[in-house]
């Protein structure tokens, strides 16, 4: 029996049609999280009920392949900014071959992967075809390649086709192929023979002959078809908008609007699943039978492309979602509950457990507990909460986390609201305090930034005066202003051990064990304090106006851009490593040339390692924010381009995010049912990795390593087994880079894991 190996991330990519993805360099955006941006032109399954759509924007032609597995709602991108997984961002149609692998259909040609971590591109540089944009594709019986190819040019349309070794391409210049304008659509039936859709009639080729039916030698009720099916009775059904023509290879019969149930329906695209249809079309309607009658549902958006699952769920795809339809209720992921809801963003914070949190001011509130996504505000279409029960935000504005493990978070607005998780377990709902207007104090309004010190007291900074403190221990709100402690309109809020720092414009308010004093910062000449940190030895470190400023509780020294090769002046926000690395987000965005980047170093000397826009990969000029994970990788939140992360180590801690493709391999396993625990480090490994497995008796185990096509590399007997855990180290220095399976097998039981060598 043949048994399913699923394989990890690898964050790079070699291609001869591609250039290497920077180790040292990711992104977090839109259009490679969740549903992948806007505009979703295809919509597919694979033999594992996992969906897959591509999305891009059309302002930017940025955007991602897109898995959705629908067991567990993981979404899996291949992304083309910077990635560069694919062309481009405009995916036409997606297919796989008999052993998974996959094929994608784009405006700038047509790319294939084994793994899902090496993909080869194939356009007019590397075969005869004759143009890029390809509309349609379809995999015959022996997993031949057949794939349309159409642009604006009439001349250089046609069929392309891939054995494996070699291309052909058929127009109407070397073959009966007949003159065309636009060819839309390509299937092939149980017959092997290729069904085309144009715009003058539907094309049959059997492999030597081409047979050309219109409307004046056919059943045809037009000429222009956009799509075909091919039903299990091997029927070829073409749309031609407002009707259905339907072909047994003898007879002609329709489906049109006298069997629909609405009228002025227009099909757009048409999918067929044994007895089932689903029509996707105008008005923003889908049409579906269900074996036994026709049936309309309105979608709320416009769509594209449609597909009926295993499961029988009825999936379209669109401007702005993806929803599936399972004959009863909707669903919908969009750019707003999937990923990441957009690049302008106001906030990052890391908690103790080490999940991103964003802010920002489409969405909301996004928790990133890799690979897992989860989007809090009014757009996300029910999927999550939204807790904003009086009037509705969708912006987000700042997260922190208190000493007892809580989260908070905050909502920008005229009624602002603070939420309250308690021990950070936000998947309970139920157990979510939402603070507003109405239960902590009137003045709740425009909240920019939260932060907690160690004895409970949690500060919540608004736009203007405003600044309110919770007291955890005896459940009461306080409004702090010029009247009753603060000296000036708050900048930043930082809190250290049971003190909590508020930076202003020319000095700082503390406020410890109920007493506010105030650090007048005129005399050192610095103005705007935008952030300020500790390190381990309690010395003080400034974002300012002016540069980095650090104080020791006795001699104040400033890093700037005439002393320094920092960033730029005006920093905007600081991090401290436990190593007492001091790293900071700094930009010019006020005098041309604007300029603006990363920095970071140990604290003396006048050296930084800084990242400027424009002279490296950072994103963008205008950083805002910066943190570190325990990773070592450093996040920057780039105005308006999402988030640049940065490992001089190489990036580390994204083995979550699973872009290897699901592949049935002929690797025998007759004791699959009953399972091993095994893992092996590192993953990926340059030469030897070190399997760890756990043994609940004392019988010999065997190691066998396959390739990515099934094929055994290599046996190894392990007889000394122990009961409990164990391990082993194998080689693989001999071997080239790549994907391997590595199946540990004993008298009862097995267990197969991924294993990517460098």
């Amino acid at each position: 029996m043949k048994i399913t190996l699923l394989s990890s991330l690898v964050l790079f990519l070699i291609s001869s049609q591609f250039y290497a993805q920077d180790p040292n360099w990711t992104y977090i955006r839109r259009d490679n999280t969740g549903i992948g941006s806007l505009e979703h032109t295809t919509i597919a399954g694979d033999a594992f009920n996992n969906i897959w759509t591509g999305g891009y924007s059309s302002s930017a032609n940025e955007g991602s392949l897109v898995r959705i597995k629908t067991s567990d709602t993981i979404y899996t991108n291949w992304a083309t900014y910077n990635e560069n997984y694919l062309p481009n961002g405009f995916i036409f149609d997606v297919d796989f071959d008999s052993t998974g692998i996959i094929w994608v259909a784009t405006e700038l040609g047509i790319v294939t992967s084994e793994d899902g971590l090496v993909w080869q591109l194939y356009d007019t540089s590397n075969t005869p075809i004759l143009a890029n944009v390809t509309p349609s594709l379809a995999i015959d019986n022996n997993d031949g390649i057949w794939a349309v190819i159409s642009d604006n040019n009439p001349s250089q349309a046609g069929i392309a086709h891939f054995d494996g070794t070699t291309w052909q391409f058929f127009t109407s210049a070397n073959s009966n192929f007949p003159n065309v304008n636009e060819i839309k659509d390509i299937q092939i039936d149980a017959n092997n023979t290729k069904w085309i859709a144009t715009d003058i009639g539907l094309v049959q080729y059997d492999g030597t002959d081409w047979t050309h039916y219109t409307t004046t030698n056919s059943g045809l009720s037009e000429d222009n078809i956009l799509e075909i099916s091919i039903d299990n009775q091997d029927r070829i059904w073409s749309l031609v908008g407002n009707a259905i023509d339907i072909f047994d290879g003898t007879t002609w019969t329709q489906v049109n609007q006298n069997d629909w149930p609405i009228s002025n329906f227009y099909g757009y695209s048409m999918d067929i699943r044994e007895d089932k249809v689903l029509l996707a079309g105008s008005n923003t309607t889908i049409v579906y039978f269900d074996g036994t009658e026709w049936f309309s549902e309105y979608t709320s958006f416009s769509m594209y492309d449609c597909y009926i699952d295993t499961e029988n769920n009825y999936w379209v795809s669109g401007s702005g979602k993806v929803a599936k339809f399972d004959g009863t209720d909707y669903t919908k992921y969009t750019q707003y509950n999937t990923g990441l809801p957009d690049n302008f963003n106001n906030d990052i914070f890391i908690d103790s457990q080490g999940r991103k949190w964003f802010a920002n001011g489409s969405g909301g509130i996004q928790v990133f507990d890799c690979p897992n996504w989860e989007v809090y505000g009014p757009n996300n279409e029910g999927l999550y909460p939204n807790p904003q029960p009086l009037y509705q935000t969708t912006i987000g504005s700042s997260i922190s986390e208190d000493a007892d493990g809580d989260i908070w978070f905050t909502f920008d607005g005229t009624s602002g609201y603070a939420i309250q998780i308690p021990d950070g377990n936000y998947q309970d709902y139920a157990s979510w305090v939402i603070w507003d207007n109405t239960n902590s104090y009137p003045g709740l309004q425009f909240p920019e930034e939260i932060e907690a010190t160690n004895d409970g007291k949690v500060f919540i900074r608004g736009s203007q005066y405003n600044t309110a403190m919770y007291d955890k221990s005896n459940n009461t709100w306080t409004q702090w202003g010029y009247n009753n402690g603060l000296t000036g309109p708050p900048r930043c809020l930082s809190a250290h051990g049971n003190a909590m720092y508020i930076g202003n414009y020319e000095g700082i308010d503390i406020y410890e064990n109920g007493i506010w004093t105030t650090m007048d910062l005129t005399a050192q000449n610095i103005t705007n304090v935008f952030d300020i940190k500790f390190d381990s030895n309690n010395t003080m470190w400034l974002a300012t106006e002016e540069g980095l400023w650090r104080y020791d509780g006795s001699t104040w020294t400033n890093w700037n851009e005439t002393n320094s090769n920092i960033a730029a002046n005006h920093v905007t926000a600081i991090d401290i490593d436990a190593n007492d690395t001091i790293y900071l987000s700094a930009h010019n965005t006020y005098i041309w040339p604007y300029y603006g980047g990363i920095s970071y170093f140990n604290g003396t000397g006048n050296t930084f390692t800084t990242f400027l826009d424009g002279s490296s990969p950072l994103a963008h000029k205008q950083v805002e924010d910066i943190a570190v994970d325990s990773f070592g990788n450093i996040w920057a939140l780039t105005q308006s381009e999402g988030f640049s992360i940065y490992n001089p180590n190489g990036i580390d801690g994204f083995e979550c995010i699973d872009h290897t493709l699901e592949r049935i391999l002929s690797v025998s396993d007759n004791n699959q049912d009953y399972s091993l625990t095994a893992y092996n480090h590192p993953n990926p490994f340059s030469t030897t990795t070190t399997i760890e497995y756990i043994s609940e008796d004392l019988g010999p185990i065997t190691i066998n390593i396959y390739d990515i096509l099934g094929r055994k590399v290599t046996t190894i007997p392990h007889e000394s087994t122990q009961i409990g855990k164990n391990s082993i180290t194998i080689d693989l220095s001999h071997q080239s880079s790549g994907l391997y399976f590595c199946k540990l097998s004993s008298d009862t039981k097995s267990k197969t894991i991924k294993l990517v060598k460098n």
